[in-house]
């Protein structure tokens, strides 16, 4: 009998379990899109994520000042850009955009690469670093490295070289 209760005992505390600390924090990663997931890549506390099916250009733009005053480490660069460029969209469309939308326009950017400021070109969604081109400083009016620009995206052709790749441009402001 007192064999059946030393095995009963560790089942019966570990059923009051207490409440976790970060129980808040993990229920928002789980309820997370692509667009939210980008978000969070990019150095965005999940207490910022917006929430709905849809994002507003205001919403957008207050996003921009808050990754506007929390610069994004060297590995958050690459999807910040991402982010930036998102929201720089919906900011200029003047009216709402669907999250499902904007988790399309984000597998535009799975094939780019970007120049960080420390000289990698890292993948533009995770920004893992793929490899090191050389040291960054400023020369013809921007950051550069070799033949590659802070800021800009890049992709691997079919010939294994790199080009310069224009991301489509944001869509005209609405009137």
């Amino acid at each position: 009998m007192g064999v059946c209760l030393v095995l009963l005992c560790p089942l019966a505390c570990a059923s009051k379990s207490q409440p976790q600390a970060l129980s808040a924090t993990r229920d928002r990663l789980a309820e997370l899109d692509e667009f939210g997931a980008l978000l969070v890549k990019a150095g965005l506390a999940t207490e910022f994520l917006p929430t709905g099916v849809e994002l507003s250009p205001e919403q957008a733009q207050q996003l921009r000042l808050h990754f506007d005053l929390n610069p994004p480490t060297s590995t958050a660069y690459a999807p910040w850009l991402v982010a930036d460029v998102l929201l720089l969209d919906v900011t200029l469309k003047k009216q709402p955009v669907s999250r499902a939308e904007l988790g399309h326009r984000i597998q535009e950017f799975q094939p780019l690469f970007v120049l960080r400021r420390d000289g990698y070109l890292a993948e533009a969604l995770s920004g893992r670093p793929n490899q090191c081109v050389g040291p960054v400083e400023v020369r013809d009016g921007g950051l550069r490295a070799g033949a590659f620009e802070v800021g800009n995206f890049y992709r691997l052709d079919d010939a294994n070289q790199w080009q310069h790749v224009q991301v489509p441009a944001p869509a005209p402001a609405a009137r």
